[in-house]
């Protein structure tokens, strides 16, 4: 790694915003503190209050993620990776997309005639072959 790949580092790091330093609370905060910690900020930012305050976006933004359990578990695992690419990218990036093939033939008479034979289990080679063809 050169010198000029070192130096870039850090930089960008610290172009990346900490929700949990906008909303000043640490990691290990709890919802409700959060939430106190948001409405005090919110008072003081909030654009009908202050005029030309561009931090109340970074804290409505910071509180959507933080402020909801679920998106807070994806951010609290993007500040552990470590990786130095925006939490926004990073969600973009963690969509999986499955393709699945789908036979517009089925209908309910090839379905019952499975569970029929065999007590329901069908016939262990065919289900195989159906499941290889994408067509279950």
């Amino acid at each position: 790694m050169n010198t000029n790949t070192q130096q870039s580092q850090p930089n960008a790091q610290a172009q990346i915003p900490d929700y949990y330093d906008i909303l000043r609370c640490f990691p290990q905060s709890t919802q409700e503190q959060i939430h106190q910690e948001y409405k005090q900020l919110a008072l003081q930012h909030h654009p009908d209050r202050v005029t030309g305050d561009s931090q109340w976006y970074d804290i409505r933004r910071a509180y959507d993620v933080i402020g909801d359990p679920q998106k807070r578990a994806q951010y609290d695992r993007w500040r552990m990776s470590e990786l130095l690419v925006s939490f926004d990218q990073w969600l973009v990036s963690q969509v999986q997309v499955t393709h699945w093939k789908c036979s517009n033939q089925r209908s309910i008479e090839r379905k019952e005639k499975r569970q029929d034979s065999n007590n329901g289990r069908g016939e262990p080679g065919d289900l195989y072959e159906k499941f290889r063809n994408y067509e279950i």
